[in-house]
């Protein structure tokens, strides 16, 4: 009996003790919830204390690029072919790689036929120039004996009242002769004039061969017309090569020291949008992280035309136009001819009003900004355009003058009635 009874209050012990773990438990629990909603009202509270921030919405310029594939080149090349006139080759002064001045000599032709002919016309020049001397000493010999001649040669004058006749063989024989050496003497010395004009004319066409043979012998040294670097030096062509006629072949290629230019083709698509004078931004793999700005400066009219990629059985591909363009860079420190580049070309630039991305709210496939009105806030519905950075263009929708809350929140309601102030 007192077994029982002490087994009974043992287990009544033990259900008091569990009652108080319970209900000490509950208050804890009672006290964590109480904090939590302490808390909850209170960042309730502050986030009702943010302003709500509205601004008109700015005009921002959006622009649409298109991305096309490029490559660096040099701005200018000058190609140097082989004349076959001149005869063989005889020496190459330059090697490939090598930077050259305008005006620094390339190579030398032979040109011994031409070293030939002008010593003949030099001498011909000297010959015709010994003739002409001698013709003009032999002017001046008849021209002193022909003053002679009339120095001596007594004047006749015509008197009617002189009836004197005069003898034969007197005074009038020795005029008489004195007249003929003298007509004689004329007429010798006009020959001789003319002998003169036509040996000097000689001496001038002698003297023209010879300076026209020099200028080609001269140019039997061919020069740069341009500063730059020899590229594309053809090893084919060396001392003693023998170029064919009518067979054009470039010996050597000079790349100029001019600023580099962008070289590329565009497709029919690409080539609508794209014209001369559009800004470009130019990225390359080769050289991380750098942009490079710079205008599309020519696009050809004209297409060339390669076979498809792939041909489909029983289908007819058409050749693929592709057009050729260049462009110029406002700086191209960092590039260097063949580089890869990717071109971002400005194809449209157009002026929108425009929000910050906070001020979207996105509902459905619908489109909303909180905007305020007369001190009351609505949701206004609005069609979006381009995304810029931290922008978007207001395509319909909105005006400038609205208002348009910049960070809208979950705590103001559709209707709110807002403090100005």
């Amino acid at each position: 009996m007192e077994t029982a009874k002490r087994i009974g209050t043992e287990n009544e012990q033990a259900r008091t003790a569990r009652q108080k773990k319970l209900i000490l438990l509950g208050i804890l629990v009672l006290i964590l919830i109480l904090v939590m909603v302490s808390l909850a009202i209170m960042e309730f509270n502050k986030r009702d204390l943010k302003k709500l921030v509205f601004s008109n919405p700015p005009e921002k310029t959006f622009i649409k690029t298109k991305t096309v594939p490029a490559r660096v080149t040099q701005s200018d090349t000058e190609m140097i072919y082989v004349n076959a006139l001149k005869g063989p080759i005889k020496e190459i002064f330059v090697k490939e790689g090598e930077t050259v001045d305008k005006g620094q000599q390339l190579f030398s032709y032979e040109g011994s036929a031409l070293k030939a002919e002008l010593g003949q016309a030099e001498i011909n020049k000297q010959l015709a120039e010994t003739s002409a001397q001698q013709l003009k000493e032999q002017i001046t010999s008849l021209e002193t004996d022909l003053l002679e001649a009339e120095s001596t040669t007594t004047p006749v004058t015509s008197d009617p009242t002189n009836t004197t006749v005069t003898n034969l063989t007197g005074v009038g024989d020795s005029d008489t002769i004195a007249e003929q050496s003298i007509l004689s003497l004329n007429a010798e010395l006009n020959s001789v004039k003319a002998d003169s004009r036509a040996a000097e004319l000689k001496v001038e066409k002698y003297m023209l061969e010879a300076e026209k043979l020099k200028a080609e012998l001269d140019s039997l040294i061919v020069s740069s017309n341009t500063a730059g670097v020899i590229v594309n030096l053809n090893k084919n062509v060396g001392q003693g090569f023998q170029a064919k006629e009518n067979q054009p072949l470039a010996i050597m290629e000079i790349a100029a020291n001019g600023p580099f230019k962008i070289e590329g083709t565009l497709t029919e698509a690409e080539k609508a949008k794209i014209t001369q004078g559009q800004p470009i931004t130019v990225t390359s793999n080769v050289v991380a992280n750098k942009k490079w700005n710079g205008k599309i400066t020519e696009v050809s009219d004209y297409p060339t035309y390669k076979a498809p990629v792939k041909k489909e059985k029983d289908s007819q591909n058409e050749p693929v136009p592709s057009y050729s363009f260049k462009a110029s860079l406002d700086s191209q420190k960092g590039l260097y001819p063949g580089y890869s580049t990717s071109l971002d070309v400005v194809v449209e630039s157009k002026q929108f009003l425009a929000v910050p991305k906070t001020s979207i709210i996105g509902i459905g496939k619908s489109t909303y900004v909180m905007a305020q009105k007369k001190g009351i806030l609505h949701k206004q519905k609005v069609e979006t355009g381009q995304r810029q950075g931290e922008w978007v263009a207001i395509l319909k929708g909105l005006k400038g003058k609205d208002k348009v809350g910049v960070n809208p929140s979950w705590t103001v309601h559709i209707g709110t009635h807002l403090n100005l102030n």
